[in-house]
């Protein structure tokens, strides 16, 4: 897969709203800073356990 193929495939992934499925998308040492808040958000886990708990559709 190219890049374009992979980013692509992550979006799809993300839009089932099955986050521990798009998670495996993530590199292995995945953090994701949200500098507002001062959050740091580390590893897969804890980014599908993140997204799961959003009262949202995801669209």
């Amino acid at each position: 897969m190219n890049a374009k193929q992979i980013v692509q495939a992550y979006w799809q992934t993300m839009q089932t709203n099955d986050f521990y499925r798009a998670s495996e998308w993530l590199s292995e040492d995945f953090f994701l800073d949200w500098p507002q808040s001062a959050e740091r958000i580390v590893g897969r886990a804890s980014f599908a356990l993140l997204n799961t708990g959003y009262p949202a559709t995801g669209k």
